[in-house]
């Protein structure tokens, strides 16, 4: 089980806040992009993947640190945290055994459920209504990642980055939102967490702002 030192506060093993900031590092002490704070809120290994949210919510919120410039960065600050436990709880051998392939076939299964699931809550909360090739493009909703920033230029296209910056936060939310409910309503095991009381986090971004530059199509590659 993943232990949780709250959404906003960090392992006792950690003396310091990293810098919220672009890319992957190799250490906290060089700074660290949301999912890599993620995993260090969560108790995990310092990583950009971490085990307890899921690889598709992950992905958008790597995308979404490296999208935004330093200045626009710590608006992310108020869903730090919330990602954490979502994700469907991966098969739980005893002590010393590997889990059989019928129990990593229901996880595949049960993720998949959740991605399309999340998809179709995602569409239907901004109006969009897919055409046969999109969900063709985007494999029926599996594609969580790649959905959500062909879909941030819908229902219309925007001008300015603070527009995007927006759009994109207002819409990280909703994507948390559609997760949570789409775990509840299923009724799907997720990654288990102990939360305790949160900590006040200190403002975190760089020195040097990066002009944003939203993508035209698809995520920003890392």
């Amino acid at each position: 089980m993943a232990v949780v030192p709250g959404a906003r506060a960090l392992p006792d093993s950690i003396d310091f806040l990293p810098v919220l900031s672009r890319g992957k590092h190799k250490h906290p002490s060089r700074g660290a992009c949301f999912m890599e704070y993620t995993a260090l809120l969560a108790g995990e290994p310092f990583s950009d993947a971490p085990r307890c949210v899921d690889r598709e919510l992950a992905a958008v919120l790597r995308h979404a640190n490296d999208t935004l410039s330093d200045a626009d960065r710590p608006r992310l600050l108020s869903l730090l945290g919330r990602s954490i436990g979502l994700a469907v709880r991966p098969p739980a051998p005893p002590r010393g055994q590997e889990p059989g392939d019928d129990d990593i076939a229901r996880y595949a299964r049960t993720t998949v459920r959740l991605h399309r699931d999340v998809s179709a809550r995602f569409m239907a909360a901004i109006g969009h209504e897919p055409t046969p090739e999109e969900l063709r493009l985007h494999d029926e909703g599996r594609d969580v990642d790649d959905l959500f920033w062909y879909l941030m230029h819908e229902p219309t296209v925007l001008h300015t980055s603070a527009e995007y910056v927006d759009r994109l936060i207002e819409r990280l939310d909703l994507l948390h939102d559609c997760y949570e409910r789409a775990l509840s309503e299923q009724a799907l095991p997720r990654v288990e967490v102990h939360r305790e009381p949160a900590a006040p986090v200190p403002p975190c971004m760089d020195p040097s702002p990066v002009p944003l530059g939203p993508p035209a199509q698809g995520a920003p590659l890392r």
